[in-house]
């Protein structure tokens, strides 16, 4: 007999129906239409994420989560899609046994494997030893080692033919051979032997407490492997063993075309039938306590605990209220069937059978003095405990509507009725009523509930929430909750309020400070229209919807720590829930649904294995390219990529993740949030994808969380790094490049306008220059031929006139005498001397003369006509070969310099030698010097001598520097030091 006997008592009563079995399990039939390819099952195996891997005869391979299954054909790359049996290595490669070939699966591709000399043989069982892979094949055996297939044709033991195999959790291999000898394989040794007993011919082996057992024709026997012999076994069972399941110490087995579930106590049995007419190949018990059977041609079928078991019949539906009272009586309210009352093992039914509209109980309640009253559609109704009957009060009493919602009490015992037409106020003598023309929103009411702690009244209403305080009524503005039901008010904690709406989800609600906080589906509710949200002596938060029931536990910041949905998987087969049909007291949960009362079975303390999260691929352009192209390692059984570095153009990208949970597998939730892209995490969803597209250039990192078998947020966190690289124009090198080249260009251009204004200029100034050479030469020939001519003729003349008067004066007497003489002399001496300067300036401003070897020449010439008058010994020395090109100007300058300087050595040194010499002293610098070897003058005399203050001012003009050095009889030194620079060269500094 189930925890919920009472109730299961009342309604054999009313209904003559018996319980299908005592025990809250529950079986799950996969087939087609769920997905499965085919319904031959195989073999099932479950690997270490949590998956199902099923082999089907016909239809392929297929992986199930929990919720869906995933199928892998020949087109994916399977050998055949007659699978024989399954085996995951320790390396978690999937290995696939064919009748004629092997497949191995490593979680992204597919490797197929076939002895091609013998197509012929039947492959049979497949097996792990070491690092190889073994299988049955034919009368001989095959080795998969190294990706290669070896197959021989030999048995295991020389002549012998293996009839059974089996394999321990310890990696134990224990063949049967055909002749009722036994071959061990070990981790450390391979070993033969036979039994000491008569064993018969072996059916089927199997694993009993960690020990190889098997069944015979003649009994059960243990193979104890460890002392190389065969023991009897003693188990009262006639029927093959498919399974042991040591934690429930129960045996799977199958009668014909029955599966059996039976218990040994002592010598006797136990035994349900859990499947009738179904042929079982395989039993497994998974990590999380469910257990699965293959069968041959009916699907998978999946076989658990339920969290729910139904204490009601299919003749009785509608559990619409539920009520524990005081004195332990157990009252249940119902759609149409009336109330019943259990006590003391005791039922009594309170059916109206002249009026059916008080047989609809849509709430019980106990008054503080312990009085029961129900409400009905049609009234309101009081228990008389003395006649055991109920007294009827409706609206011709003075209630403000028959239809009765809900029941409420004050701490003064009066009891508050919501009914279809307001607020009923009943203080044991008469009632007081409330509706839209005295101050409520709407007369439809769902609602009440008194909160000693405020002292108010809380009314849920088709509207709003309002309360009633001191018989005043007041409405409560709750953002988020205008012109939205308020389906039920129940207390949360200490001090606050859940609120279940009709569309908005579950509201917590503090009275006091106005502040609420929303609990919808976006943070994993089943639905938003709540019937109730109730709280157990846990804090747990019961929340009844239309789709089914959470279980949600909230923190202190009121934010979701754990979260449950509970179904039609987990044994409740109408899902929708009633607004006042909750009992949460006691040790017991009970819930009324449209179709029966549910006792929740607390699975909690059941041990089962919560997976971890993964990730199962990851998609770059929906699987356009290939993600592990630009990764150099992977990860995992799924093969992820690590930490792969993109191109820019492969920037959009499809991350797919999962945690297995078959026992919960719509309850599993997930957040996820990228980073350096995402401003926060995302909201809980059951999505287990997520796409991002036209990520820019940068380092990501993507986060993923899920929720555990409690419903809770683990721990475990997937942190997956990857990069989207910059393309070449965004790159580091390619911006200093660019930069360099824009600098460059500009510079370029700045460099080309500079010296496009530069040769303009240049160009300018040739133009002008040669304009000069043309003016200065055109000057020079005019001058010559004029001026020069000019004074020639005066000078030829002046000659002329001495001569004639020379001669008169001395012969006819007509003369001027001696001072004509010296006038004709003084103008001739004049005329000589400015045809002398004229020449000099002619021959400056001639630009054929600016050149310093011209130069030179042009002032030794002087020095030699000079020197000569006065037989001073003359030397000149140029040590300069090139032509030497010079500015405008500096030949008249230098020229009077050195002149200055000869002619007053000719006047006045008294010199016997003098020198001219010009040299270079460096690639731009010359000097020029004049020596004489006469008596000196001080130095200090310079500034007294005018020619000498002449000569410095004409080298300064030059940008020469002169130097003049004499000492008292031993000559005298001028030197002219000049550079001719660039600028010098084009005379654009003179």
């Amino acid at each position: 007999m189930s925890r919920c006997r009472f109730f299961c008592i009342i309604f054999l009563l009313l209904t003559q129906a018996g319980w299908a079995q005592n025990y809250p399990y529950s079986t799950r039939n996969y087939t087609a239409v769920d997905g499965l390819p085919q319904s031959q099952v195989t073999s099932v195996v479950e690997d270490s994420n949590g998956y199902l891997w099923i082999a089907t005869q016909g239809g392929g391979l297929a992986r199930f989560d929990g919720k869906e299954f995933k199928v892998y054909t020949t087109k994916d790359g399977l050998f055949s899609n007659n699978i024989t049996s399954l085996l995951i290595d320790r390396h978690h490669n999937i290995w696939i046994l064919h009748a004629h070939g092997v497949t191995r699966f490593n979680g992204h591709t597919f490797k197929r494997f076939q002895n091609k000399k013998g197509q012929h043989v039947m492959y049979r069982r497949i097996y792990e030893l070491g690092d190889s892979i073994f299988f049955l094949a034919g009368n001989g055996i095959g080795k998969i080692y190294q990706d290669s297939l070896h197959y021989w044709n030999k048995t295991l033991v020389e002549g012998k033919f293996i009839w059974r195999a089996i394999q321990t959790p310890q990696g134990v291999h224990c063949f049967f051979l055909d002749d009722g000898s036994y071959y061990v394989k070990t981790p450390n040794e391979s070993f033969s032997f036979s039994s000491d007993v008569e064993t018969g011919k072996t059916y089927y082996p199997f694993i009993y407490k960690s020990n190889i057992a098997f069944r015979s024709s003649v009994g059960y026997f243990i193979v104890n492997y460890k002392e190389r012999k065969v023991e009897p076994l003693q188990l009262p069972l006639k029927h093959m063993i498919l399974l042991y399941d040591e934690k429930e110490d129960v045996f799977w087995t199958r009668d014909g075309a029955n599966l059996l579930r039976e218990k040994v106590t002592g010598n006797e049995v136990k035994r349900d039938t859990i499947l009738k007419d179904v042929s079982v190949l395989q039993v497994l018990k998974d990590s999380e306590g469910n257990t699965w059977f293959a069968s041959d041609g009916r699907g998978l079928y999946k076989y658990f605990i339920q969290d729910f078991n139904r204490c009601s019949s299919e003749n009785l539906r509608g559990v619409m209220s539920i009520l524990n009272d005081r004195r332990g009586a157990k009252w249940i309210g119902t759609l149409n069937k009336g109330l019943h009352r259990i006590k003391n093992g005791k039922t009594t039914s309170f059916v109206d059978p002249h009026e059916s509209y008080r047989n609809s109980i849509g709430v019980v309640k106990q008054a503080p003095d312990g009085t029961i009253w129900v409400g009905t559609t049609f009234g309101l109704g009081k228990y008389d405990e003395a006649h055991n009957k109920f007294i009827w009060y409706t609206r011709e009493n003075g209630l403000s509507g028959n239809l009765i919602s809900a029941i409420e009490f004050d701490e003064n015992g009066d009891l508050w009725a919501g009914t279809g037409g307001g607020l009923s106020h009943y203080d044991g003598k008469e009632f007081h009523n409330y509706n839209t023309t005295n101050g409520l929103l709407s007369n439809g009411i769902w609602h009440l509930h008194y909160s000693k702690r405020y002292k108010t009244l809380f009314v849920a209403t088709d509207l709003n929430i309002q309360t009633m305080r001191d018989g005043k009524l007041d409405v409560v503005q709750i953002a988020g909750l205008s012109n939205t039901s308020i389906m039920s008010i129940l207390p949360y904690q200490d001090s606050l309020l859940t609120l279940g709406t009709g569309g908005a989800g579950v509201v917590i609600f503090n009275p006091k400070t106005r502040t609420r906080k929303f609990v919808t589906t976006e943070q994993g509710l089943a639905s938003d229209f709540i019937y109730f949200a109730a709280a157990d002596d846990k804090d747990n938060l019961w929340i009844g919807t239309e789709k089914g029931i959470n279980r949600v536990k909230l923190d202190r910041k009121l934010e979701i720590q754990e979260n449950l949905y509970y179904g039609y998987d987990n044994g409740l087969t109408g899902v929708e829930t009633n607004l006042n049909a909750f009992d949460l007291s006691g040790g017991h949960k009970y819930f009324g649904l449209v179709d029966g009362l549910y006792e929740f079975n607390d699975l909690s303390d059941e041990p089962g294995k919560s997976f971890d999260l993964h990730l199962t691929d990851v998609d770059i352009f929906y699987g356009e390219y290939e993600p592990r192209e630009y990764s150099d390692t992977t990860d995992g059984f799924f093969k992820i990529p690590v930490n792969p570095q993109l191109p820019p153009d492969r920037n959009h990208v499809t991350f797919y993740f999962n945690r297995v949970d078959k026992r919960y597998p719509k309850s599993v939730k997930f957040k996820y949030y990228l980073e350096n892209f995402d401003k926060k995490w995302s909201q809980p969803s059951s999505m287990s994808e997520v796409t991002y597209s036209n990520l820019p250039p940068g380092n990501y990192v993507f986060h993923v969380m899920s929720t555990d078998k409690e419903g809770s947020w683990s721990h475990k966190k997937i942190a997956y790094a990857f990069s989207v690289k910059a393309p070449f124009y965004q790159t580091t090198s390619f911006v200093v490049g660019l930069l360099i080249l824009i600098a460059g260009i500009i510079t370029l251009i700045m460099y080309l306008r500079v010296r496009q204004k530069v040769n303009k200029m240049l160009m300018m100034e040739r133009i002008r220059a040669k304009e000069q050479e043309t003016l200065r030469k055109e000057i020079a020939r005019d001058f010559h031929d004029e001026m020069g001519n000019q004074l020639t003729r005066i000078i030829n003349y002046i000659s002329l006139l001495k001569l004639n008067g020379y001669t008169n004066g001395n012969g006819n007497g007509n003369g001027t005498g001696i001072g004509s003489s010296d006038l004709y002399t003084k103008v001739e001496d004049s005329a000589k001397y400015l045809y002398t300067g004229t020449r000099d300036f002619i021959w400056s401003i001639d630009p054929v003369n600016d050149e310093l070897s011209k130069l030179f020449i042009h002032i030794r010439d002087f020095g030699e006509k000079l020197f000569e008058e006065k037989n001073i010994q003359f030397r000149a020395f140029n040590e300069v070969k090139e032509k030497i090109k010079l500015p405008y100007g500096f030949s008249r300058e230098a020229n009077l310099i050195f002149k200055e300087a000869m002619t007053n050595a000719f006047k006045y040194s008294e010199a016997r030698n003098v020198a001219l010499q010009l040299r270079r002293t460096d690639d731009q610098g010359f000097e020029m010097s004049f020596e004489d070897d006469g008596i000196g003058f001080l130095t200090g005399d310079i500034e007294k001598s005018n020619g000498l203050q002449n000569i410095r001012e004409r080298a300064d003009r030059i940008h020469g520097v002169l130097r003049i050095t004499s000492v008292k009889h031993h000559g005298t030194k001028i030197t002219l030091n000049f550079k001719l620079t660039k600028t010098l060269k084009y005379g654009l500094a003179l």
